[in-house]
C-alpha cells in the first residue's frame, strides 16, 4: 500500500499547488471495504496534506464526509459552523467541499475532502474544477497488484516470474560466481528458489515491479536467464532501488541494462518516484558499468555500508533523479 499511497500523496500535493487559496487541508477518505476488502461501511483516512487530524475513521452516517458517499453527491458547505453534524479536521475550518470518487466500474469508493479557513470559499467554478480533477485520481486497482505483466525490448521479454520458472532460476542462482556480490547465498536446493518465487509473487501483490524475469526472445526454450526490478526502498521519500542478477554465461552482453530500461521508464512515468538508486560492491566493476549505461551518476563510496557473507563491504552508490531523467527510446 505504501507505493500506492505515495502516488496519491503526489496527486494531492499537485492539486493543492493548483488551488492553494482554498486547500488549507486536503485529503482522501476511502471506504474501508475498498482498501481492505472488508465488510465495513466506515470511511478511513488515506494520504492528506495539512494538519494532523484525529478523524482517521468516520462512520458513513456521520458528517459531510459520510453524506457525500452515502448520497453519492458532491457536498459544498459555505459555513460549517452552522451545521452541528460537521466533523472538523481542524477548528479553523469554515467551509468544506467533499467530492466523491468512483472506481473504473463507476462505483463510489473514496472522496476528496477539502477544508478552507475562509467562509464561502468554494465557488461553483471551483467546485467544478475539483469535480473534474477527481477524474484523474489514481485508483488502487491501477497499482495493486503491479499492473504490467510484461515489457519487451528488441532482444528481450521481461515478464513477471511464475512458479514454472523454478528450474530456470535455480540453474543460475546455484552458481557461486553469480551469487558472489549479491545479498543472498547461492541456492542449494529448489526450496531456496521457491522462497525467491514466493517473494516475487508477494512483491507484485503490493505493487512492486520486482523481480521481473528476463528471457531472450530468440531462445526456443524461453528460459529465464536473470531478473531485474525496482525495489521500493523508501516510497514515502519517493526512492526506489534497482536490483538485478543475470546468468554467468550472459555477462558482458548488455542484457541487464536493456532489460532495466522499460521498467525505469514505466516507474518514472507512473509511480511517485523522484530518485532511483543502485549500489554495488567496489570489487564488482561490471555492475558499475550497468549503472553507467543507464545514465546513473556515481555519488560516492559508502564504506563498510553492508555486511555480506561474513564481511563488511564497501559499496559504490549510483543514482538518477526525475529532474535529470530522460526516457529511454
Amino acid at each position: 500500500m505504501k507505493i500506492y499511497f505515495a502516488k496519491v500523496q503526489e496527486w494531492l500535493e499537485k492539486l493543492k499547488s493548483q488551488q492553494p487559496q482554498v486547500c488549507d487541508w486536503i485529503g482522501i477518505y476511502y471506504k474501508e471495504s475498498y482498501l481492505e476488502n472488508l465488510d465495513s461501511t466506515d470511511l478511513v483516512l488515506g494520504p492528506f496534506v495539512g494538519e494532523e487530524t484525529e478523524h482517521t475513521r468516520i462512520s458513513i452516517d456521520r458528517g459531510f464526509c459520510g453524506m457525500a458517499l452515502r448520497e453519492e453527491r458532491t457536498v459544498n458547505v459555505a459555513d460549517v459552523t452552522q451545521d452541528a453534524t460537521h466533523i472538523a479536521c481542524s477548528l479553523k475550518t469554515r467551509s468544506e467541499l467533499v467530492v466523491p470518487i468512483a472506481d473504473m466500474k463507476g462505483k463510489y469508493v473514496a472522496e476528496l475532502d477539502i477544508d478552507c479557513n475562509r467562509l464561502n470559499a468554494f465557488t461553483p467554478e471551483l467546485e467544478e474544477f475539483f469535480k473534474q480533477a477527481v477524474k484523474s485520481f489514481p485508483l488502487l486497482e491501477e497499482f495493486i497488484p503491479f499492473p504490467v505483466d510484461s515489457f519487451e525490448t528488441p532482444r528481450l521479454l521481461i515478464r513477471k516470474v511464475t512458479p514454472k520458472d523454478i528450474n530456470d532460476i535455480f540453474e543460475y542462482c546455484k552458481n557461486p560466481t553469480v551469487a558472489r556480490y549479491v545479498t543472498w547465498e547461492a541456492h542449494q536446493s529448489l526450496e531456496d528458489t521457491q522462497k525467491f518465487i514466493t517473494y516475487a509473487l508477494e512483491s507484485y501483490n503490493v505493487g512492486a515491479p520486482e523481480p521481473m524475469a528476463i528471457i531472450l526472445k530468440d531462445d526456443p526454450k524461453q528460459r529465464v536467464i536473470g531478473t531485474v526490478g525496482l525495489i521500493p526502498a523508501n516510497p514515502k521519500n519517493r526512492t526506489y532501488e534497482l536490483a538485478y542478477v543475470i546468468a554467468e554465461e550472459q555477462w558482458g552482453k548488455g542484457i541487464v541494462a536493456e532489460a532495466a530500461k522499460p521498467l525505469i521508464n514505466f516507474c518514472f512515468k507512473h509511480f511517485a518516484m523522484e530518485r532511483l538508486q543502485c549500489r554495488c560492491d567496489v570489487l564488482n566493476p561490471q555492475s558499475s558499468r550497468v549503472m553507467e549505461k543507464l545514465g546513473m551518476h556515481y555519488e560516492g563510496t559508502l564504506k563498510a555500508s553492508m555486511f555480506l557473507k561474513g564481511k563488511p563491504r564497501d559499496m559504490h552508490m549510483y543514482s538518477i533523479v526525475k529532474s535529470e531523467f530522460r526516457p529511454f527510446l
